[in-house]
Formats: structure tokens, sequence, C-alpha cells
């Protein structure tokens, strides 16, 4: 009697027991479902977003179709390798080839855009922006996207400055720096220089190019002023060209020597006699220790790069990109077939 009441109490519990594992198997199946339906809406969302990038690159920058389907390849491995979307990189390329940019050259200037923005230079699409304005100033043939990118980071190292204001202010000054032969890296060091006194990117840029303008446009009171220091305008864009802009700081501390009447003279432009009082300054011991460290720029963004790559957080950026890509491809597939469905509802709701 006791042994047949056991069994039944055991038939009892081992029903209890199939009847929640039931109950667990139905909940997995919604929950594993709702997944798949989540990813797969991701999936198509992340397609269309870099298709549409693509498409633009086509119609409105005018590049062939097949070109353009081997870049979007080239960006999702780098998506891969950086850690960057493959819809943020899209995003930049379309700026990067707006610029006239075209295959490996674009490709470089996309690379090293996204190593910038992955290590803290802003967006993509902003970086981009910048290195493409200063190649395009400078030249291809003095400048490279690397050693564009490399300016801009040890800039923001050695300053005070947000990276996403120095890529909106420092373009503004490029094309007449670059026509009086002051280099990029000069331009970046005047930047990190004058944030340390806490000037910001816009101001810097204003004051910059007052300086710039000032040197072009000489005043008959400017040309008297000089002409007491036995110096003229001319020499002193002479100098500019052919010894920087850092000799010529050092040129007008040596003269002006702190005589803000004098700069007021030579200058004229309020906003310009700023930028040079705070170059030429108290600061300007660690203006000359920023611009050599500036000369020295090279490989700064690959340096900062591959100690990012080394953080955690690094390493789980990568894991959500690889995902979001594969994602994307598999939208890439789907989307066609999605599309093709539509278009069947629709007709269908026509007819009735």
């Amino acid at each position: 009697s006791s042994f047949r009441n056991s069994i039944k109490q055991s038939e009892k519990s081992v029903n209890g027991f199939q009847s929640k594992l039931k109950g667990v198997a139905s909940t997995m199946k919604l929950v594993f479902v709702g997944a798949l339906t989540a990813a797969g809406v991701q999936a198509v969302r992340s397609a269309m977003t870099f298709d549409k990038s693509m498409t633009k690159i086509k119609s409105l920058v005018g590049i062939a179709g097949d070109e353009v389907d081997r870049m979007s390849e080239s960006v999702k491995d780098l998506a891969k390798d950086t850690g960057i979307s493959a819809n943020e990189a899209g995003d930049a390329l379309f700026f990067i080839t707006s610029a006239g940019l075209r295959g490996a050259e674009a490709m470089e200037v996309l690379e090293a855009s996204m190593k910038a923005a992955k290590v803290g230079l802003g967006e993509t699409k902003t970086v981009a922006d910048l290195a493409t304005s200063a190649l395009n100033a400078y030249g291809l043939e003095n400048l490279s996207a690397t050693e564009a990118t490399d300016v801009m980071v040890s800039a923001v190292r050695e300053g005070k400055l947000e990276a996403s204001e120095l890529a909106q202010s420092m373009g503004r000054v490029l094309p007449i720096a670059s026509q009086m032969g002051v280099q990029f890296h000069e331009v970046g060091a005047a930047f990190a220089s004058m944030s340390r006194t806490g000037t910001n990117a816009a101001e810097a840029s204003t004051a910059i190019r007052g300086i710039l303008v000032g040197l072009l446009k000489p005043t008959k009171q400017g040309e008297e002023r000089l002409k007491e220091m036995n110096l003229s305008y001319a020499d002193l864009r002479k100098q500019l060209k052919d010894e920087g802009l850092l000799s010529l700081l050092n040129t007008l501390k040596d003269n002006f020597q702190g005589n803000a009447e004098a700069q007021a003279d030579v200058f004229g432009n309020t906003k310009a006699l700023v930028g040079v009082m705070d170059l030429l300054g108290k600061n300007i011991d660690g203006t000359r220790k920023i611009f050599d460290s500036l000369t020295r720029s090279v490989g700064a963004t690959s340096e900062a790069f591959e100690i990012d790559a080394q953080s955690s957080a690094s390493e789980f950026d990568k894991a959500v990109v690889r995902l979001s890509t594969s994602l994307l491809e598999i939208g890439e597939v789907v989307l066609p077939i999605v599309a093709s469905g539509l278009e069947m509802v629709a007709d269908v709701v026509n007819f009735f």
C-alpha cells in the first residue's frame, strides 16, 4: 500500500514537472521567435540605411555602380576592423567622394577618419570633412589623409579642444593658410596653443584668420610701425612662407615686446589683435613647445588607435559592429524579397 502511494506521488511530480517544461518551452519559443523577428527587422532597416548612402554616392556624386559596390564591401570590412558602424562609415564616404576623392585615395581617407573617430575625434563624417578640406587645400602631393588626422589627434591631445569643435572650425582657416605657406601642423598648433588660454575653436579660427588677413592687407599706420622696427609686411609674409608661423611669432614677440598699440597699428582688426596677444603672451614658451610637438605628430592616429584597441570597451564595440554588419549583410539579401512582398500586398489592397 505504501509502495503504491509512493508511485502515485511520483507520477504526480513527474506530470507536474512535464507541465512546467512545456510552459518553459512555450516561453522559449516566443522569446526565440521574437528575437528572430527583431533581428530581421533590424537587418532590413540597417540594409536600407546603408543602401541609401551607397545610392547617394551613385546618383549625386556620379560614381559608377560597380565601383561603389566594391567600395561598399571595403566599408564593411573597415567597420569590422575599427568598431565604427558601416552606416556611419557610409555617410562619411559620401562626404569624401563629394570632395572629389576616388578609389584608393577615398578609402585611405575613410580608414584614417574611422580610426580618428574611434579614438574620440568626433563622428566619422565630421573628421572626414576636415580631412578632405585639408587635402584639397594643401594638395594630395603635400599632405596625406593619415598625416591630416595625425595633426588633428595631436592638436586635441596638446590643447584643451573639443574634437568636434576643432573639426568644424579649423576648415575655415585652411584656404588662406595654405595659400600663404602656413603648414597644416602649424595651424593645428596655433589652435592648440590658443585653447590653453581658454580660447575656443571658433574664436581661434577667427583670430588666426584675422592675423593672416592682416598680413595680406597692409595699412599705412602698420607700415610706419613696422618700418620703425626695420620690418615690412612683405618681410613678414616672406618669413611666414619660408620659415614658418612660429618663426614669425618669435619675430613679432621680439619686436612688439608687449606694445599693444603697435600690434593694433599693424594688424588693425581687433579680433586679429586678440589672436596675436594670445599667441605672444605669457604662454609663449608653451606655444613653442606645442609647435615643436605638432611637427612630430606622424603616427599619432595609429598610436592612439592601438591603445584604444586594447580596451575591453573597444573589443565590445567591435563585437557589436561585427554582429550589426552580419545583420546588414542578411538584410541586403532579404530586402529585395521584402520589397517584392510589399508590392504584392499593395496590389491586393488596390484590387479590393
